[in-house]
């Protein structure tokens, strides 16, 4: 399972496993991100890919940048 992007915006993460794409549902649960996958939730950062984005909106502007928890 590896994390592709995180859309902070929308509260959403694409994730790959077993070949396929799946668009996942985002929480903050203990100060840390997490997405739901196949019934439990599971860290972002503990799968988050190493060229993962996030997109984000600060001060009225959308943009992309690398991934911060």
């Amino acid at each position: 399972m590896l994390v592709l992007g995180v859309n902070k915006i929308l509260k959403w993460c694409q994730v790959l496993s077993g070949g396929r794409r799946y668009t996942c549902h985002t929480k903050v649960i203990n100060g840390q991100l997490c997405f739901w996958f196949k019934e439990a939730w599971h860290s972002v950062a503990e799968f988050i890919s190493e060229n993962a984005e996030e997109l984000v909106k600060e001060d009225g502007k959308i943009f992309s940048r690398p991934f911060t928890q």
